[in-house]
């Protein structure tokens, strides 16, 4: 295995050589293009159409939930364009490439991590139980299929068979 090295905050980083031949373009718009679209997505997904499925014990919602005025819309898009990057790392090693590739993948990986994130905190907290991480589960696989297939779709325009 090849390693380089990179100096960030005066501290040597050894980094594998197959990062540093990454395409850094196709990288940042499809991250920034996923962020945007799970930005869009989780609005109408969980902030309009499941706005009340996802019930809390009696007193929690005050408690843990923001009012709509007091949120961090900062934090979400950063939250979102995180995600952005995370799925169009994954897409770009795994060679996705069409709508139907990033739709499959997405429905499978944003599933999953809603199940595995879900169930661990349904284990240790009182605020949420298995229903809502059902709920989680549909909602993630939409909002990840739907995401997923237009980041496929980007990633595979210029792919010939």
């Amino acid at each position: 295995m090849k390693y380089s090295f990179c100096i960030i905050n005066y501290s040597v980083v050894f980094v594998h050589q197959n990062f540093l031949m990454m395409n850094w373009t196709k990288l940042i718009i499809a991250s920034v293009i996923a962020g945007i679209l799970y930005f869009f997505l989780g609005w109408l997904v969980y902030g309009i159409l499941l706005k009340d499925a996802m019930t809390m014990p009696e007193g929690m919602k005050e408690i843990v939930e923001r009012k709509p005025e007091d949120m961090n819309m900062t934090l979400m898009l950063i939250s979102c364009l995180a995600w952005g990057v995370f799925i169009s790392y994954i897409y770009i090693k795994m060679g996705t490439s069409g709508w139907m590739d990033g739709a499959i993948q997405g429905v499978v990986i944003s599933v999953l991590l809603s199940l595995s994130i879900g169930a661990n905190m349904t284990a240790m907290f009182t605020f949420t139980n298995m229903n809502n991480t059902y709920i989680d589960m549909l909602a993630s696989g939409v909002c990840g299929g739907l995401a997923g297939a237009v980041i496929g779709m980007y990633l595979g325009r210029t792919k010939t068979v």
